[in-house]
């Protein structure tokens, strides 16, 4: 039986069409921002890494034989051996693989970050009533973090998407009773999925479900993941010849050799938590996820919503397994390697813990709204809300249009190329990075194919490697400088 004093549950509801305008907004501007803003351009390593593997399996192949002088020719987070292969999961490049078939790779994200948001408002709209589920629309949409993944090819929205689509199966189970215990496999069977994209967040979410304190429900959750976590090794066996062994430990000597042994080092270590550099740096991650990556005020009102919902309120067990989201998150982040300098929103690695910080900013709106018309008035508080919303999408504008320029500089190399009408040869880059700008598909069988050499390498050489074909220079500039030396 519900408490007579529970989570407030307004019986007026936002018409179908305002929520499917809205859903459809967040859509077009994901959309928008991925084709117009950011050039459908794979900006950073990890979302090129994706993208080639994503054409690997759109010709239904997992590898593609190396290229000669394959040492010229490295590229980041890109596994080259015998073989050219992404050093991540398979499950990012599975989805972008239609894309790249159906001749929209672009559109994929955009179209994952909008089934998010479905998931996400009838998760909400179960447990908490729909003006409720429509602040957690707007807190999730509108967040920067999660706008502006959803216009590039990083892991992040797909991960989110599939645990997203988790919680709403525990919620659908939660809301029963406990009796419709089919939920629970497929609770796991998502999470399975999320394993097949970013390990890791599939664990701790995983590891969340614990704050429901039934073993039960680990246990189904368990089998429901089991045969997708067989999968992945299944693919790392296939991939990168043992089971055991990952993409991020087949990549190692070439990450070392480019980056250095301590940028190399593993990405989890307990050492890191008495390293007061990389403590600063968590801290650094952390103050950004709450601002500019969350919409303005958002982390307060997660925080009233983790003390709204009471004991007893249907709503309560999943408000559990919120905070253990976000706590688990935290406490992940601890012992994990970090930087000063990233090509990736600074935070990116808390973008799960965005579904527990929306779901619980929609139960925490009600508290809010009502202290602030004490003190404000009904109109000032109106205005107080309205503010954040646009803020958010302020933020999230800025936020992409830093992110195009940066596009813009990366992609010059390609375009300085193209404006100096070079149609066939080697072009060798002179960067203080080179292996971020060597693109040149899984295949190496472009017209013009792009060197990432190191810099002791002379013109002479390269032109002994490549007898048949004109050579040039690019140098790293703004513009880029392209000169033809042999």
């Amino acid at each position: 039986m519900r408490p007579s004093a529970g989570l407030e549950r307004s019986p007026e509801k936002p018409s179908p069409a305002i929520v499917a305008g809205l859903l459809a907004f967040f859509g077009v501007l994901y959309a928008v921002g991925s084709r117009l803003a950011l050039q459908a351009f794979p900006y950073s390593g990890d979302e090129y890494s994706y993208f080639l593997q994503g054409e690997l399996f759109a010709r239904g192949l997992l590898k593609a034989p190396a290229p000669s002088n394959a040492g010229l020719l490295w590229i980041d987070h890109v596994v080259i051996d015998q073989f050219v292969r992404s050093k991540y999961p398979p499950g990012t490049a599975a989805l972008l693989a239609l894309g790249v078939k159906a001749g929209v790779p672009w559109l994929v994200t955009p179209l994952e970050g909008v089934v998010t948001l479905v998931l996400v408002w009838f998760t909400a709209r179960a447990l908490m009533g729909p003006r409720a589920a429509m602040v957690t629309l707007l807190v999730l949409g509108a967040s920067p973090l999660f706008a502006v993944e959803a216009t590039t090819f990083f892991s992040h929205t797909p991960t989110t998407m599939f645990l997203a689509a988790s919680f709403a199966a525990v919620t659908a189970w939660s809301l029963s009773g406990g009796k419709r215990t089919l939920w629970l496999p497929l609770a796991g069977a998502a999470i399975g999925c999320a394993f097949l994209t970013r390990p890791v967040d599939a664990v701790l979410f995983g590891a969340a479900l614990i704050a429901l304190r039934s073993w039960k429900v680990l246990l189904l959750v368990a089998l429901g993941a089991l045969p997708f976590v067989a999968a992945h090794f299944v693919y790392q066996a296939a991939v990168f010849g043992s089971p055991f062994t990952d993409g991020y430990a087949a990549y190692e000597p070439t990450f070392r050799a480019i980056y250095g042994a301590e940028t190399a080092e593993p990405p989890l270590s307990l050492l890191r938590i008495v390293n007061p550099l990389q403590q600063w740096f968590h801290f650094e991650i952390l103050a950004s996820f709450v601002s500019p990556w969350t919409m303005p005020g958002v982390a307060l009102l997660a925080v009233f919503g983790a003390v709204a919902i009471p004991r007893g309120d249907r709503a309560r067990p999943m408000r559990d397994v919120a905070v253990a989201i976000a706590v688990v998150a935290l406490v992940a982040l601890i012992p994990t390697i970090s930087s000063s300098g990233d090509d990736g929103p600074r935070p990116r690695y808390l973008t799960t813990t965005l579904l527990a910080v929306a779901f619980l900013a929609g139960a925490g709106w009600p508290p809010a709204r009502d202290a602030m018309k004490e003190r404000l008035g009904a109109r000032a508080t109106r205005i107080v809300g309205a503010v954040g919303v646009v803020l958010g999408f302020v933020l999230v504008g800025s936020l992409v249009i830093e992110r195009g320029l940066q596009v813009r500089l990366r992609n010059g190399l390609y375009e300085a190329v193209h404006a100096e009408g070079i149609e066939q040869g080697v072009v060798v880059i002179r960067a203080q990075w080179p292996t971020r700008f060597a693109r040149n598909g899984p295949f190496f069988d472009r017209p013009v194919l792009y060197l990432s050499a190191p810099a002791t390498t002379t013109v002479d050489e390269i032109a002994e490697r490549y007898p048949s074909r004109p050579v040039y220079e690019a140098t790293e500039g703004t513009p880029w400088k392209v000169v033809r030396r042999r």
